[in-house]
């Protein structure tokens, strides 16, 4: 289980990185949407984000970038975490439909709720893998104590 929340971390991590670079694309190269996410899914520090490749896919099928976002995210739910996943669809209704600040705010504020949900994950994961090692002495002391 402990495994699996550092996982969730490091997606999380991956997220904010994905973001940054977006804000930094945006601002200074003003890129369409889809050839946004099209040059960042050839990333390879973004390999980890499976919800970047299926959105791209789902927008050279034709679909528009509010769905192909949402859709993209919500099929990845799992890898990120509901409250996560549902953070970044929030991002649908700005991207690509909004003046470039406005979309540059929205994710420079989604960055920061991420920032804020990971140190949260982080604190908690440390904890219930301290609790978790201090159990799994406990146990084996008790069960070498039944032996004896």
């Amino acid at each position: 289980m402990a495994s699996s929340m550092w996982e969730r971390i490091r997606r999380l991590e991956d997220c904010d990185a994905l973001l940054g670079e977006m804000i930094h694309r945006m601002r200074y190269l003003a890129p369409t949407v889809q050839m946004l996410i099209s040059s960042l899914c050839g990333q390879e520090r973004f390999g980890r984000l499976g919800f970047l490749r299926r959105c791209r896919e789902l927008l050279l099928e034709g679909n528009p970038m509010e769905q192909a976002w949402r859709t993209a995210l919500s099929e990845d739910e799992k890898a990120l975490g509901k409250e996560e996943a549902q953070l970044l669809a929030g991002l649908a209704d700005v991207l690509g439909r909004t003046d470039l600040e406005s979309q540059l705010d929205a994710l420079t504020g989604a960055r920061e709720l991420l920032a804020v949900r990971r140190t949260s994950l982080r604190e908690h994961t440390e904890k219930r893998g301290s609790l978790y090692r201090t159990m799994g002495v406990l146990c084996g002391t008790a069960f070498v104590i039944l032996l004896v």
